[in-house]
């Protein structure tokens, strides 16, 4: 596959069947490589040496499953991609992908070195197996026209919009687990449920949940430990800020300013919350805000 340097990163590639072929199109956009592959089964791999040569970890990969299928592993963990599925992962992060059927699938390649709250987001959604909804369906026939287009005039109009709905995608993924993505234990379950409904209660502390839950202080705490969580107060924590996060990339109408969501999710000092959240997130409250504009 000598094609595979000039449009994607290296990659060690092993070909399934006798019958091998690959066909690729690329694009450079302005700010991503945008690429179409089709190709028969195959294993590529990122090794660790060529993951090394990745210019930094916030270039990442944005695939769209358009045909056949793929098992991606990257960390440890394995997802399965089948068409209506999107993923985003890391480059310089090693990974295979084995890919069976008629594979087809579009890639687009992003650094997001200067965005620090869609990098945020990617790093949330790294790994996952995604549903394509309609914002992130939109988008993908947007950067597909600029396959056939080449270098338009307007191709960084086409880009940044496919972006915005792409990250609105997953701002929207990112706001239903919150909710309700697995637990390792029912116990942990509840102590979710119970932090989320009590957000503007600023007392609320590990007893409060260990009397929600029925057990002792000391038994809550062996009970996260034993799912190697967080400790219960960096718990509610998280929690707190996860909530802030999503309430500041809200596009509705019905704003809310910034000191009221740090007060409704349980932080009594602005300035506290400002400090915790850029420290947290890489990006002050006001300039995620901004860019929820855009996600708008």
């Amino acid at each position: 596959m000598q094609a595979n340097e000039r449009q994607l990163l290296p990659l060690e590639v092993a070909p399934l069947t006798s019958t091998f072929f690959a066909r690729l199109r690329g694009q450079d956009l302005l700010r991503s490589r945008l690429v179409y592959i089709a190709s028969s089964p195959v294993r590529v791999a990122r090794t660790p040496r060529l993951a090394a040569q990745t210019d930094g970890d916030h270039i990442f990969k944005l695939v769209w499953q358009l045909r056949g299928g793929a098992l991606m592993t990257q960390g440890g963990q394995t997802i399965r991609l089948a068409p209506g599925k999107m993923t985003i992962y890391r480059l310089s992060s090693p990974y295979q992908l084995h890919t069976h059927g008629d594979y087809r699938a579009l890639m687009l390649k992003v650094d997001l070195a200067d965005m620090p709250e869609w990098r945020r987001l990617a790093e949330r959604c790294e790994g996952l197996a995604i549903p394509v909804d309609a914002a992130a369906h939109a988008a993908l026939a947007a950067l597909r026209v600029q396959l056939r287009w080449g270098s338009d005039p307007s191709i960084g109009q086409v880009e940044d919009a496919a972006l915005e709905l792409v990250f609105g995608s997953f701002w929207r993924y990112q706001r239903e687990q919150l909710y309700n993505a697995p637990m390792p234990s029912e116990r942990l379950t509840k102590a979710r449920r119970v932090v989320l409904e009590r957000l503007a209660d600023t007392l609320l502390a590990p007893e409060d949940l260990a009397y929600a839950l029925n057990m002792s202080v000391r038994g809550l705490y062996d009970e996260f430990r034993r799912y190697r969580m967080t400790p219960p107060a960096a718990f509610i924590r998280e929690l707190r800020l996860e909530q802030c996060y999503l309430a500041l990339l809200d596009a509705t109408p019905q704003r809310r300013s910034i000191t009221h969501i740090a007060l409704e999710h349980g932080f009594s000092d602005g300035a506290h919350f400002a400090r915790v959240f850029r420290k947290r997130y890489g990006v002050s409250p006001g300039d995620l805000r901004a860019r929820g504009k855009q996600l708008g």
